[in-house]
């Protein structure tokens, strides 16, 4: 883009911008994403359930019929999106004397900004996992709670067919250590049940963090070691070489407002994520909306609007997939 911006060039200008916005938003790294199962949606709210099949057979006595396998309806969570956005101007001044540095500035803060909330609000949904609820930035109030009306991470999940519960965060809250993991590692292999009380396998994949240097470090030293990292001595080898992937999670240790909570420094996760149940259904994924001839630009002042816009929502219906501490020792 070179040269005075005027009506001349209006729309050659406004190409330009849709690019350079497209570039930006498509190269925001999108770590959250990870964690949800996302798909498109025509409407603006639905609900999401799922069905447990029974996870052992039944013998077949001679002569008799087989038994009877029932299929067990899930918890249902509902879903309602919600739409997020901003705008900004282009002054007479700015258009004027071509000032490109200026526009590109604003223009790559629109093109983050939608999609810098969809980050945070996808993670919050983790910041907030011992909680039924938080206010977001806005003022309201978000429903954090899963499909049996707990918080994500909890000591008596419940499952419906049966009475027995199931814990998914981690007893006394340890930091990211060996001791902790294999705790973790214990709820999977003990705890997660179907809806007949039985239970189920799932096989862990991911280690979650916040972005804080010590726990991403410690991460990385069990995941990337050949020999234990604890081990006093070498030639001890490491359970834990490749075991997992690793997702640090920029928002994971912020309030509400986005801004940084230390107390919660020290969160982490263990997850299969071939088995998650956090869905996101995006009714508009961001866009740029730039001025028209008829539209956008106004007279009193000569500035010309454009927007950015997106509307997506955000449920987690099973917790059985994650388990999870704060990392602050609290009992």
């Amino acid at each position: 883009m070179q040269g005075l911006i005027n009506r001349g060039n209006f729309a050659d200008f406004n190409d330009n911008l849709e690019i350079m916005w497209s570039k930006v938003y498509d190269q925001f790294e999108k770590v959250a994403g990870q964690l949800y199962n996302e798909s498109s949606t025509d409407v603006d709210t639905g609900s999401i359930s799922s069905l447990d099949s029974v996870s052992v057979a039944k013998k077949k006595r001679e002569g008799a019929d087989f038994a009877f396998l029932n299929l067990t309806q899930n918890y249902k969570k509902a879903w309602n999106t919600y739409e997020v956005g901003g705008e900004m101007k282009i002054t007479w001044n700015m258009r004027r004397y071509a000032k490109y540095d200026e526009i590109n500035r604003a223009l790559n803060g629109m093109a983050e900004s939608v999609v810098r909330r969809m980050e945070m609000d996808k993670t919050h949904r983790f910041t907030f996992a011992t909680s039924t609820s938080y206010v977001d930035l806005d003022g309201d109030t978000v429903t954090t709670t899963v499909g049996d009306g707990l918080a994500l991470l909890s000591t008596v999940h419940t499952m419906p067919g049966t009475a027995t519960t199931f814990r998914n965060r981690i007893a006394n809250n340890p930091i990211l250590s060996k001791g902790g993991l294999e705790a973790a590692e214990k709820l999977f292999a003990t705890q997660m049940i179907d809806t007949n009380g039985q239970l189920v396998f799932y096989k862990p994949d991911a280690i979650i963090t916040t972005n804080d240097p010590t726990s991403v470090n410690i991460a990385r030293q069990y995941l990337g070691s050949s020999a234990d990292p604890e081990a006093a001595h070498a030639g001890v080898l490491n359970p834990y070489s490749g075991k997992y992937r690793l997702i640090s999670l920029d928002f994971l240790s912020t309030t509400s407002a986005g801004a940084y909570d230390s107390a919660k420094a020290n969160m982490w996760f263990l997850a299969c994520l071939s088995r998650k149940d956090a869905y996101c259904k995006v009714g508009q994924a961001p866009q740029l909306i730039p001025p028209t001839e008829n539209d956008g630009k106004e007279f009193e002042t000569m500035d010309w609007k454009y927007a950015t816009f997106g509307s997506f929502a955000l449920v987690i219906t099973d917790a059985r997939w994650i388990v999870g501490s704060l990392g602050d020792a609290s009992a």
